[in-house]
């Protein structure tokens, strides 16, 4: 899977999960996971699984 298509399928999950999309949140370091070999919905449970991560994202 390219970067371009694992950007796109975390989109949809934070998109599905929250009715944002993943570029309205901070910057963070999408190409790190990515590199590392974690899969989109493993990067979204590890950074964003709940409300206050998601709250945590927004208000840094």
């Amino acid at each position: 899977m390219s970067f371009r298509d694992w950007m796109k399928e975390l989109d949809l999950i934070c998109y599905s999960n929250y009715g944002m999309s993943i570029h309205d949140l901070p910057d963070m370091c999408f190409r790190d996971a990515y590199d590392d070999g974690n899969s989109p919905l493993e990067f979204f449970h590890n950074e964003l699984g709940t409300l206050d991560d998601l709250a945590r994202c927004i208000v840094s």
